[in-house]
């Protein structure tokens, strides 16, 4: 059975094996929690399209926990995912930063729940259908016996870095937004010494 599977799925003892030695570039970064810009590229080289489809969406999970954990009430340096033990993130204290919110389509449906107003300011209904592509090619792939490959690969690939880009830039907007509120803290606060 599991022969049967690897070759469903396309993959070989030897090309699991060789993945699997070279899996830290997907892993967060122990200080900001975030996947390595470089991780991108090494998503989009991989073949086998089960794997893509889930490194293009374990990506993006982090990068969404990481805006999650931004905003007011949780300032921006405080990192859920840079924990000590590997795994530890998905602890129940954790977890309630993101709503109980697990999965990719969770995890973005939390965001927009929390910032009605990152619509149209910090994401266009082109960003939000490019992750939700990506979730429903992922899970196609995953759950329907009957789909073993993607439709459109490079639909696939152009969507992952779409994704990427604008989780990034909302995390680079929240980070200035953040900085920009404190700078003006402190300067109301010092105007009130004098």
């Amino acid at each position: 059975f599991v022969t049967t599977l690897f070759l469903i799925m396309g993959a070989t003892t030897s090309s699991i094996s060789s993945t699997s030695s070279s899996s830290s570039i997907f892993l967060p970064h122990a200080s900001t929690g975030l996947p390595s810009p470089r991780a991108v590229a090494a998503i989009i080289a991989l073949r086998n399209e089960y794997e893509l489809s889930i490194r293009a969406s374990k990506h993006l999970e982090c990068l969404l926990k990481a805006l999650l954990m931004m905003g007011p009430g949780n300032p921006g340096r405080t990192n859920p995912l840079s924990a000590t033990q590997p795994g530890a993130h998905h602890g129940a204290a954790q977890n309630a930063h993101f709503g109980g919110a697990r999965g990719l389509n969770e995890l973005l449906e939390e965001l927009l729940k929390r910032y009605p107003t990152a619509v149209g300011t910090m994401f266009t209904d082109a960003n939000i259908k490019a992750i939700r592509l990506i979730v429903g090619m992922r899970n196609k792939l995953i759950h329907d016996i009957s789909y073993t490959q993607m439709d459109n690969r490079t639909k696939f690939v152009e969507a992952f870095k779409e994704a990427d880009k604008c989780l990034r830039a909302a995390r680079a907007s929240f980070l200035i937004n953040e900085q920009q509120q404190t700078a003006k803290t402190k300067k109301a606060s010092s105007c009130a010494i004098m």
